[in-house]
């Protein structure tokens, strides 16, 4: 299949800093040698290190603050968008390169090393910082090298932060959930949020969500229905949702073990007992199995063997239905499929084109290929325009989302809060005026509100007098 340099493909993002043909290609540069990186550098080990040590992190001396002062710092207006933009990223996607949070964020000073106003997050713990010690960039000047950002050693530091957010704050980072810290996979979330991203900016989509937005329970409330208990920690590691509401699954993979095969019988289990009707989502497997096995037939063959093997045993055990078929709906794709040469795609990724199981159409066995962002191939008959809206408004709250998806109309946050305190009927809130603290492309007023007035007092008092 013939390919297309990236920057020859139309943008939605065409003016915004760090697109895809600024990045580093992280699968094509050789960035990880491993899954995991040796890199990691928090503010708390920091500070027990020996001045010899901490000369060797890289991290200048002036960027380490204690922690009290980084977080009475972060509850000031003083680099409050980039702060917010960063733990909102990194709660969501889980591992970050600093080019990727530019690309987010929509800020190119986020694509500096040791950017000045993630100073305050990572003193307090909230942040940690590592380099890429892979390949060439391992050899690279400490200023140049390519580094990353991932949720801090000090959890507990947010429930004090939270405190001085709003709540329409509070949801940007985290989308109303827990903080937490589940990073240790470098290789794996960094391919996942640089596929995110090139989907948001080159596809035709409604918008991409993060591994914290993707849980099993909550695909399964938005349509009345309870998980069950063996789905509560079920989550693939990010999602493509299409125009008319369908959600692609994503799950991320560069090898096939006994839990690989686990998991995606669990798939197969959860898409027999609940129809797309009920459960509007399709599973692709992307294999990111090293460059290296890319280039050598043999592994390359081996590791596509593997996932297409695990997926034919599922939909053997779980084989659904002929109106529910499960081998249509459990899909793989290589990334060199998609991507075939460094910031190079080609026509198949455009459209998502991806193998599934021919079973039930006219084969038992073999594969076919269906593109799954069109609509003929990878029906979803319940949907339609308004649900795929809805799921992309949702998202504009978020700050993990690309800048360029977030421009529109978003739900009043405020408006809830009002409601669940039962003052509805209060005229003067029917307009509140919330503290606007964000700039940037698409995360303004559309997410904080507006400026500063009079705060509104929800006390016994305040209301008989309204009343």
């Amino acid at each position: 299949m013939t390919s297309r340099a990236l920057d020859e493909l139309p943008s939605r993002n065409p003016t915004g800093a760090f697109r895809a043909t600024d990045r580093a290609d992280p699968y094509w540069g050789g960035m990880f040698a491993t899954g995991i990186s040796d890199g990691w550098v928090s503010a708390s080990q920091h500070r027990r290190a020996t001045p010899e040590q901490k000369r060797w992190s890289g991290v200048p001396a002036s960027f380490v603050t204690d922690p009290a002062d980084a977080l009475a710092q972060m509850r000031t207006n003083r680099h409050r968008p980039s702060i917010l933009g960063a733990l909102g990223a990194v709660a969501s996607w889980r591992t970050i390169t600093r080019e990727q949070l530019a690309a987010i964020t929509g800020s190119a000073v986020m694509a500096r090393t040791y950017p000045k106003s993630l100073s305050a997050p990572f003193s307090a713990g909230l942040l940690a910082h590592g380099h890429v010690s892979a390949g060439m960039n391992r050899l690279a000047p400490a200023r140049d090298r390519m580094s990353m950002w991932a949720v801090g050693d000090q959890i507990d530091a947010y429930a004090r932060y939270r405190k001085s957010l709003t709540f329409a704050e509070h949801v940007a980072v985290t989308g109303g959930q827990g903080w937490d810290a589940e990073h240790r996979f470098d290789r794996h979330n960094v391919l996942t949020t640089e596929l995110a991203l090139r989907v948001a900016e080159y596809c035709d989509v409604a918008t991409v969500l993060g591994e914290k937005q993707m849980a099993l329970p909550a695909l399964l409330a938005a349509a009345g229905i309870e998980a069950a208990q063996a789905d509560l920690g079920r989550k693939p590691d990010a999602g493509i949702v299409r125009r008319d509401g369908l959600v692609i699954a994503v799950e991320t993979t560069a090898s096939v073990g006994r839990g690989f095969r686990g998991k995606v019988a669990k798939w197969a289990q959860i898409l027999q007992r609940h129809p797309t009707y009920e459960l509007p989502l399709v599973v692709l497997v992307v294999d990111a199995s090293t460059p290296s096995q890319a280039t050598s037939a043999a592994a390359k063959n081996t590791t596509t063997a593997e996932i297409q093997a695990a997926i034919r045993e599922a939909v053997r055990d779980y084989p659904g239905t002929a109106l529910n078929r499960t081998a249509d709906r459990i899909g793989m794709v290589p990334w060199p499929t998609w991507f075939p040469a460094p910031h190079e795609a080609t026509a198949g990724f455009l459209d998502l084109t991806a193998s599934f199981l021919a079973r039930g159409h006219g084969r038992d066995e073999g594969w076919r290929q269906m593109r799954l962002l069109d609509p003929g191939e990878m029906p979803y008959r319940e949907g339609t325009t308004a649900a795929g809206e809805t799921i992309a408004t949702n998202a504009r709250l978020l700050a993990a989302t690309p800048h360029w998806l977030r421009t529109g109309t978003v739900p009043r946050t405020d408006q809830y809060l009002v409601d669940q305190a039962s003052a509805s009927d209060i005229e003067v809130l029917s307009s509140p005026r919330v503290p606007d603290r964000m700039t940037g492309p698409g995360f303004t007023q559309s997410v904080a509100g507006r400026k500063w007035r009079h705060m509104i007092r929800l006390d016994r008092t305040h209301r008989e007098s309204a009343a």
